[in-house]
């Protein structure tokens, strides 16, 4: 499995949190350190509105778990990690690969910065790279309704761009993301979420 694959694969997992970052800032302009916590979203619920929850939430981070398959010539790559979405004081992604290559290559570990448009990635322990962010974000255009994930109440909302579908779910009670996944037919990326603003600053890597 090529690292040039490998790192296409990781800008559609960025793509991901992008999704999530867009869903903020488009329903309500960029969060804002005087946040307010969400409230029930009252009336018909709707993309926007679950992007307003979202947007008025008190989450300056998550930290997840991801897990899932990236495809390449019918060959199925299995990829695990964790990462932090970052929302306050700066918009930033930190996220930890490991990808099964099945080659000689062994497991393939990649780490990834993002802030604001610029991209910072290295793999293994080799020198980071940098370049600027160019991918967009698709935004969450259907709500496919209410649902129960571990006991919690959640906002399921979707979009799809070409053959990518992005899903997220978030949380009723006060607009945290609890899952996102990322399925097209280059794979399957499942986010899910397990703690909030408890994590480190983003900084940019040295």
């Amino acid at each position: 499995m090529r690292q040039t694959h490998v790192r296409e694969s990781y800008r559609r997992i960025l793509a991901i949190a992008g999704f999530v970052v867009v869903l903020a800032t488009t329903a309500c302009g960029t969060p804002a350190a005087g946040a307010v916590q969400a409230s029930p979203t009252p009336g018909p619920v709707t993309a926007d509105s679950i992007g307003a929850t979202f947007a008025n939430s008190l989450m300056d981070n998550g930290h997840f778990k991801l897990h899932g398959t990236f495809i390449k010539n019918r060959a199925y790559f299995p990829v695990t990690g964790d990462g932090v979405l970052q929302m306050r004081p700066q918009q930033a992604l930190q996220m930890n690969l490991s990808i099964q290559t099945y080659s000689s290559q062994g497991i393939l570990k990649i780490q990834e910065i993002a802030i604001g448009t610029r991209l910072y990635i290295r793999a293994g322990t080799g020198k980071w790279g940098q370049k600027r962010e160019s991918a967009s974000a698709t935004t969450p255009s259907t709500y496919v309704g209410e649902e129960i994930m571990s006991g919690v109440a959640v906002w399921h909302a979707l979009s799809k761009s070409g053959s990518s579908q992005y899903d997220i779910w978030i949380r009723e009670s006060d607009g945290y993301p609890v899952q996102m996944v990322y399925a097209s037919t280059s794979g399957k990326i499942t986010m899910n979420f397990n703690s909030y603003n408890k994590s480190a600053k983003i900084v940019l890597p040295k």
